[in-house]
């Protein structure tokens, strides 16, 4: 979707501070730099954060007519995300998805024991998953409607929501105070460049990137160093299994693709993460 914004900012890196860049791409007008010093890629300049509540109004989940066809979507990722968590935390406690979307990640941590919670942007969404018993709020994504106090949450979840984030490392942080000394977080980011520029490199345009929805563009390295920067340590990556489209042949394609990354995360002892494949991250809140 093209849109063009009439008061666009210039930012510095959100994860190392520099204003040093070089250009990646120009994709929906806008355009993505790379960091000099740590490789960040994001959006720059970009919109205003004025800009935002009006950006989200057709956004999904507003703009998708089956609910359910997202439950299908990220089923695995869902399952194999929950199984994580309770083996990082084995006694079943209090649990947060922010951006919860329709609920079903609630849905699934409640069916296992939890407390769990939700909260999102979406009045739609909010208003579906509350119908189906639910806990989930409307909130803004800087959580500032979260009502939680610091300390709240053994685990705390985002799914595709940390690329939307004008400051995702602030964000962080402040999910970091919401979780018990030892809570973890768990995120699940795109990792888009490698995508991109190999299909540049064979003269096929696209909008993977997806800006201005989209700010920045995540790779395991960088992924690794923000949540540090956060405060949160024992960082581990995997690929947290596919998200299944409705059609086939995208299906295939996600399914043989993470495939092939399980195989060599395997190989290499968990050193080797596929470039391109979405990945799920597990951080913990130190005890002190």
């Amino acid at each position: 979707m093209s849109r063009t914004f009439t008061t666009p900012v210039t930012v510095a890196c959100n994860i190392c501070g520099s204003s040093k860049s070089t250009p990646v791409t120009v994709q929906n007008t806008c355009t993505l730099v790379r960091c000099v010093d740590c490789g960040f890629v994001y959006v720059n300049p970009r919109p205003a954060d004025s800009a935002y509540k009006d950006l989200y109004v057709d956004y999904l989940p507003d703009r998708m007519d089956d609910p359910f066809a997202w439950k299908r979507y990220m089923a695995e990722v869902f399952t194999k995300t929950a199984d994580m968590i309770e083996t990082a935390i084995p006694e079943k406690g209090t649990s947060l998805d922010i951006g919860c979307g329709f609920g079903f990640f609630v849905e699934e941590m409640k069916e296992r024991g939890w407390t769990a919670s939700g909260i999102d942007i979406s009045a739609k969404a909010v208003g579906f998953a509350s119908k189906r018993g639910l806990d989930v709020r409307l909130g803004s994504i800087s959580m500032e409607a979260s009502g939680a106090a610091e300390g709240s949450f053994d685990a705390i979840t985002m799914f595709y929501v940390l690329e939307h984030l004008p400051d995702p490392l602030a964000f962080l942080k402040k999910v970091r105070s919401l979780l018990k000394p030892g809570g973890v977080l768990v995120i699940r980011i795109p990792h888009t460049t490698p995508i991109v520029r190999l299909l540049t490199i064979i003269g096929i345009k696209n909008n993977l990137y997806d800006p201005p929805f989209h700010l920045s563009d995540f790779s395991p390295a960088c992924t690794r160093n923000i949540l540090e920067k956060a405060g949160f340590i024992e960082t581990c990556q995997v690929i947290g299994g596919a998200t299944l489209p409705e059609n086939t042949g995208p299906r295939l394609v996600s399914r043989l693709s993470n495939v092939v990354a399980d195989i060599l995360l395997f190989l290499s002892g968990g050193r080797l993460l596929l470039s391109g494949v979405s990945k799920t991250t597990l951080a913990r809140r130190p005890l002190s």
